[in-house]
């Protein structure tokens, strides 16, 4: 045989492995951009077979006309595929760029008629021609609904919309997640109906208030294989019958009742399942440091807190948590005031290498003590939220910076005038040196920028040059948000270096003051870029030109122009 002969039909084994559907579709699954999907659209048959399907089942419409364009799709007669029966989740939300009434009740009957196979769906828009009943319209026709939501908020025509899961359309649902408007007494017997006809579900969000016995014991007989439950408000009669009912709960989300204080919550603390997301919050000044000192020496397998509202909790109910639950990896705090520097230094020992995820929110007494502790210990974490912690400095920020090499997501706003565009610049220029390449999300607000002419700040330069290192070290970034002042004065040197990140998405940034219509159209070039937010600077010229090409339908991106100016120092 020979080498040609060999090497030919090595070649074509490796295209035909190529051309295995199963295959193709865990290769193109993984694929991030749509346009990526496009461009291997036309290479055969089958590779446009697969892509096709994977781009059909799960639609998604970004702008009035994208919607337009798929229903036409659909409602095409010429149609090589059946592309209704491709479509496995249906998503109805507003959009920037898609108002809330742009459905009409014929499209919604049409939809719902041909898009049988639906697995999933969710709505958040109830109201308009998303009506109750045009949302019981499409529940009658998906047998095969796993998973059903709508928007967390009030509907009082709550029975009407879940009547078709009630009389049994929808037997294979697994997930359930529906407004309430704390009547728990009128939805009592379509809940006990709904857990008769879909025995599957094991995941129940709800906004009801539990404050007794009846919806409690409702829930534990209808609900056998809840593993997740979300609710607003429980009792201790409520949380005793829930918790001693729900054995398999992995996942709790609910708020402890105004009555409840320290001694009755530790009382029910060992009748807890081993969670792995617990979600508390806590209104009013209770502090609970016995029942969380008791909660958490079972709690071995939790991988995600969040404490919400718990002004009165103190370091002494905090750190019995970082001792005792060794799988901890995310942490979430809103509007825990009582926590000190002790308890995020207890906490960055105890948990060191395993923390992934801290959001902080409003969480006035974190110090750079407490945040420095947190990098000198964690340098495995990955995101990072800081919202409105006020007492933190530049110090600790790039500390951050400098010590999490792997860091993924980062949110920080501050209000404060003593924080400052330069800790921004500060941080940026930590991350362009530093970080590994992992960034993908990266938000700084800053509400009080104060700038000055006669100040350069030389030593973190925040110009176009620190653009294009963060851009070459943070080749990810698919989120750039600056809510703050930057020193680059020429747009031509600021717009060139975003398009440096290739892979960016969404963008807000300032223009600076001599931006004009053609750096927008050069940012218009940009292959990922969709949405962009210029805030204050001068855009007028900008904004001119934006409209004429929204007129046209020219152009891929949305853009928003935010008016406004930075505080100069001595103004009000």
């Amino acid at each position: 045989m020979s080498y040609n002969f060999r090497r030919l039909n090595k070649t074509k084994a490796a295209q035909s492995v190529l051309q295995t559907g199963e295959l193709l579709h865990l290769i193109f699954s993984d694929f991030e951009h749509q346009d990526d999907l496009f461009a291997c659209l036309l290479i055969n048959s089958i590779w446009s077979m697969t892509i096709v399907r994977i781009l059909w089942k799960e639609p998604e419409w970004k702008s009035y006309e994208s919607y337009k364009s798929w229903l036409k799709t659909l409602k095409s007669t010429n149609n090589m595929f059946d592309y209704g029966k491709m479509i496995q989740r249906l998503k109805f939300c507003p959009h920037a760029r898609c108002g809330r009434d742009k459905y009409n009740v014929l499209e919604l009957k049409y939809i719902a008629s041909h898009c049988t196979n639906v697995k999933h769906i969710e709505f958040y828009c109830l109201h308009g021609t998303f009506e109750p009943g045009n949302v019981a319209m499409f529940l009658r026709v998906l047998p095969e609904l796993v998973t059903f939501k709508t928007e967390a908020s009030w509907q009082p025509a709550l029975d009407t919309t879940l009547k078709p899961i009630a009389e049994g359309f929808c037997p294979k649902l697994t997930s359930l997640e529906i407004p309430g408007n704390g009547d728990t007494e009128r939805c009592d017997w379509i809940l006990q109906r709904i857990g008769e006809c879909c025995p599957r579900i094991n995941r129940l969000k709800t906004r009801w208030e539990i404050r007794g016995s009846k919806m409690a014991q409702i829930i534990v007989n209808s609900f056998p294989n809840v593993e997740e439950l979300t609710c607003r408000s429980v009792n201790y009669e409520g949380l005793r019958i829930l918790l001693s009912g729900c054995r398999k709960l992995r996942y709790f989300d609910f708020t402890f009742a105004m009555e409840l204080n320290d001694d009755m919550a530790v009382s029910i603390a060992h009748i807890f399942p081993q969670l792995e997301t617990f979600n508390l919050r806590i209104f009013g000044k209770n502090n609970f440091p016995h029942f969380m000192s008791s909660w958490s020496q079972n709690q071995t397998k939790l991988r995600e807190l969040h404490l919400s509202f718990g002004e009165g909790l103190s370091d002494e109910s905090f750190i019995p948590i970082t001792q005792n639950c060794t799988s901890l990896e995310a942490i979430t705090l809103w509007w825990c005031s009582g926590f000190t520097d002790a308890a995020f230094e207890a906490l960055a020992r105890n948990r060191n290498v395993g923390l992934k995820k801290l959001q902080f929110y409003h969480v006035k007494d974190l110090t750079d003590d407490g945040l420095t502790a947190i990098a000198d210990h964690c340098p495995r974490l990955q995101e990072l939220h800081l919202v409105h912690c006020e007492s933190l400095t530049q110090h600790s920020l790039v500390k951050i910076a400098r010590d999490c090499k792997n860091l993924v997501t980062v949110k920080t706003e501050f209000c404060s005038r003593r924080y400052n565009w330069q800790m921004t610049a500060a941080f940026l220029f930590t991350l362009a040196n530093r970080n590994r390449g992992t960034l993908e999300v990266l938000k700084f607000h800053d509400r009080n920028t104060c700038i000055t002419e006669t100040e350069s700040y030389d030593k973190y330069r925040f110009d176009s040059y620190l653009f294009e290192r963060l851009a070459k070290r943070c080749p990810k970034l698919k989120i750039l948000e600056l809510h703050t002042y930057h020193q680059e004065s020429n747009p031509m040197s600021l717009f060139r270096a975003l398009l440096k990140f290739k892979n960016l998405e969404l963008l807000t940034i300032y223009p600076g003051e001599d931006a004009r219509r053609q750096h927008l159209e050069k940012l218009q070039t940009h292959r990922r870029l969709k949405d962009v937010v210029f805030y204050f600077g001068n855009t007028e010229d900008m904004k001119i030109y934006y409209q004429d090409i929204s007129k046209k339908n020219r152009g891929c991106i949305a853009a928003e122009f935010w008016p406004g100016n930075f505080i100069t120092l001595g103004s009000e």
